[in-house]
């Protein structure tokens, strides 16, 4: 009967070595030797999104507690001139573009018989001119002048005439006027007539020539280019262009795309900043988003621990809001350097106290645990104690 209660009383032990370690690691204290406590206060990692550009909000797509996945849209600005910027810049690649093919195709057969048929016009002008008036033309002008003197000579009879009459009274003086205006218009005509014949008797002037055989040396030039093809320079020059535009066209979407920002990561919507409507500046905080799956508890142990803790040892968190529940963590940080006790703390003797901060990881898939939530940790030592 003695053995049998040695055997009922030793798993009754151990069980309350175990339950008095983790009471004993909240409460402050470790005689077992087997667990660190500390406190701490859960941390969660969280990130600010802000737009790069300044700009009118359009739209908030999430709002204070929603979830959201990484990479999805959660604000946008007004996007309309930047919108027009990026169409315009890509207007200006496709022209580039087209340009630059067409003069790495080269001269098209049209182009070339255009040219040729502008050569061929030119030098039939300046034969024509270096040739002078032909013996018809010359003889055309003066039959014209002599036709011109004949009619002035008959428009002044009539008119002499007309005068006559009209100071005898048998004809009116509009009968007069229109006798004299037909004598005017015949003298005009005779003047230019004239004129005409020195021009064509005469010939070409030098300067007339000299204009004919530039426009020549014009059409040349253009027909040999358009056999040639474009110029190496020209291309190269296009080309330039075109690249120019496509970098233009490059951060016209760049900055487009900074109208709008995304989830850096997955998490919940801790806060928002902004509503439509509003004007933001570049790195104005617009959302919060903390990944509250995985949070942890940082805390410090005293310098005379640091020989006992290593990465990966388990750790049993407690927070007070859920007393009857505890949380598996892991030590993932611990620090390379000493530091003073944090000023929060209450007593002067324990602040003077070197400790070394450490790193709690502990998975939260139900969310429970919250940023700011003071909890107990004991740090195990021994994995065969948990």
């Amino acid at each position: 009967m003695k053995d049998k209660r040695k055997l009922l009383v030793a798993p009754l032990l151990a069980a309350a070595v175990v339950a008095g370690a983790i009471a004993f690691g909240r409460a402050g204290s470790d005689d077992a030797g087997h667990a660190i406590r500390i406190s701490g206060n859960i941390e969660a990692t969280s990130v600010e999104s802000s737009f790069r550009i300044a700009g009118w909000v359009a739209a908030r797509l999430v709002s204070e507690g929603e979830s959201v996945q990484a990479g999805q849209p959660l604000a946008c600005l007004d996007r309309e001139e930047l919108a027009q910027e990026a169409a315009m810049r890509r207007a200006e690649v496709v022209a580039a573009a087209a340009r630059l093919a067409e003069l790495e195709a080269g001269s098209r057969a049209e182009e070339i018989a255009r040219a040729k048929a502008a050569v061929s016009q030119a030098q039939a002008r300046l034969d024509e001119l270096e040739a002078g008036s032909r013996p018809q033309e010359i003889e055309a002008a003066r039959a014209a002048m002599r036709r011109a003197e004949a009619e002035k000579v008959r428009a002044e009879t009539d008119y002499a005439r007309a005068q006559h009459l009209y100071e005898q009274g048998v004809v009116s003086a509009q009968e007069r006027d229109s006798a004299l205006a037909a004598h005017g218009s015949t003298r005009a005509i005779l003047t230019e007539v004239e004129e005409r014949y020195r021009l064509v008797a005469e010939g070409p002037r030098q300067e007339q020539i000299a204009q004919a055989r530039a426009a020549l040396a014009e059409a040349q030039a253009w027909y040999e280019q358009a056999l040639e093809g474009p110029r190496v320079e020209t291309i190269e020059q296009v080309r330039a262009e075109k690249q120019r535009a496509e970098e233009a066209l490059r951060l016209a979407e760049i900055r487009l795309s900074y109208a709008s920002i995304a989830a850096p990561m997955a998490g919940i919507v801790l806060s928002d900043h902004v509503e439509p409507g509003e004007y933001v500046t570049p790195g104005a905080p617009v959302l919060s988003i903390g990944d509250l799956e995985n949070v942890w508890l940082r805390g410090y142990i005293n310098e005379t621990d640091l020989g006992r803790v290593k990465w990966g040892q388990r750790v049993t968190v407690a927070t007070d809001t859920y007393p009857d529940k505890t949380y598996s963590g892991v030590l993932s940080f611990i620090a390379s350097e000493a530091e003073f006790t944090p000023k929060h703390v209450q007593t002067d003797k324990e602040r003077v106290k070197l400790v070394y901060r450490v790193k709690i990881d502990i998975p939260n898939p139900d969310l429970e645990l919250k940023p700011g939530m003071p909890a107990d940790a004991v740090i195990w030592l021994d994995e065969g104690e948990q």
